[in-house]
């Protein structure tokens, strides 16, 4: 989409690997290691057939800021995209507020009807690629706030204590026609855009430890292998996503904190030096302003503390951890040596960092080809597994969390 172009990027960032400059022959982007070149690919699995036997899949990854849809081929490859902000953005950059919005029922019915009328906008454009006799399913995966707006499901219980998600399955539903089948979440704040991610890197299937981490509007991380995992969720906002310098990607604010670090034009506690601190200083085209680099702070220090209560709850050091994925387009540009200068990853982890692409669309494509292939009941069996074996750390009421918080803030 050419008119949402900025530069050698996209306006609207998913992590697919086709702006100008990355290729599946480099190999690397930003100085990290590329897994695959397109979001729909599933993690270490090769672009294959799907065998729809007639049917078309389609894509859906429903986020906070973000709504991304995919067109898959016969042959696993995308044949066509859409992408656009998520509308609901009018009612707050963040899930809070539109659950607060919601408690008006004329609002939370605006709400459903924004993500309704994307995903049937996307569905009438792939609808008319169609050959004759084709038929078209949706698999889509969103986070819990998400989730229980579209499915018109009061997100009171979502935004108030014991903050309980007692609707964690979505029901199948059918937009312009088209069967959907949605992911199940983890929580209330843990959704079922990890859950395809966990998926997507076949996270459940293998031994070694992987840790994935999906920093937007909301930071959820997952960590283990086969045998356990464990989740939490930390509150990010727009931080990582322009924040105050809003239009500047996440993965570029984290670079450039680290090189003003670098160059003495920024204290480890994040204070500009004296001569930036009232204009903010210009680094490019970008004024990077004390408010930006104190919102960064905030959010970094949240998810690095995040981090570190996923390793002491499950009683491993960052050494032991075999790989780091970073999904979605935060994950895709972000360097993982700056992540390490501005502390938001331990050295240890940001070596083994990689970049997943939108792993929630590559969950979907994964569950795709299971549904094709007849194995729906294995699926949501295989999937209810994950769930079930998945431990959900609130950090709120984690002590250890509030302390390492603390000890994360400063740069």
């Amino acid at each position: 989409m050419e008119e949402k172009k900025r530069g050698l990027r996209c306006r609207i960032c998913t992590g697919c690997g086709l702006c100008p400059g990355v290729t599946a022959s480099s190999g690397q982007t930003a100085g990290m290691h590329v897994l695959g070149p397109e979001a729909g690919a599933a993690l270490f699995d090769e672009r294959r057939p799907l065998h729809g036997g007639g049917r078309r899949l389609a894509a859906a990854d429903i986020g906070t800021t973000t709504i991304a849809m995919l067109l898959y081929g016969e042959d696993g490859a995308v044949e066509d995209r859409y992408l656009t902000v998520n509308p609901q953005t009018v009612y707050g950059a963040d899930v809070l507020s539109r659950i607060q919005a919601a408690e008006d029922p004329v609002k939370a019915a605006d709400l459903k009807g924004m993500a309704l009328k994307v995903l049937r906008q996307g569905l009438l454009r792939f609808k008319a690629r169609l050959a004759p006799g084709e038929e078209l399913c949706l698999v889509y995966a969103a986070n819990t706030t998400m989730t229980y707006f579209l499915q018109g499901i009061d997100v009171w219980e979502l935004g108030h204590a014991p903050f309980f998600a007692s609707h964690p399955k979505p029901a199948d539903m059918e937009i312009e026609g088209v069967p959907c089948f949605g992911f199940p979440c983890f929580s209330a704040f843990v959704g079922g855009d990890i859950l395809a991610g966990v998926l997507a890197c076949r996270m459940a299937e293998q031994e070694g430890l992987t840790l994935l981490v999906d920093l937007g509007t909301n930071g959820e991380m997952v960590l283990g292998n086969s045998r356990r995992r464990i989740a939490c969720a930390t509150a990010a906002g727009p931080a990582f996503e322009g924040g105050p310098n809003r239009g500047v990607w996440g993965a570029d604010m984290i670079s450039i904190l680290a090189a003003l670090k670098r160059e003495g034009c920024m204290d480890a506690t994040g204070l500009l030096a004296e001569e930036f601190f009232e204009k903010g200083v210009r680094v490019g085209n970008v004024r990077v302003t004390q408010e930006a680099v104190r919102a960064v702070q905030l959010a970094k220090a949240a998810a690095a503390a995040g981090i570190e209560v996923l390793l002491e709850k499950y009683g491993v050091r960052a050494e032991q951890v075999g790989r780091v994925i970073l999904a979605g387009g935060f994950g895709y540009y972000l360097k993982p040596s700056d992540a390490a200068e501005i502390g938001l990853l331990p050295p240890a982890l940001a070596k083994k960092a990689v970049t997943g692409g939108n792993t929630a669309l590559g969950g979907c494509l994964a569950a795709g080809r299971a549904v094709f292939a007849g194995g729906r009941e294995s699926l949501e069996a295989g999937l209810e597994q994950t769930v079930e074996g998945t431990e959900i750390v609130n950090l709120a009421n984690e002590p250890a969390f509030s302390k390492k918080y603390l000890e994360f803030i400063n740069f």
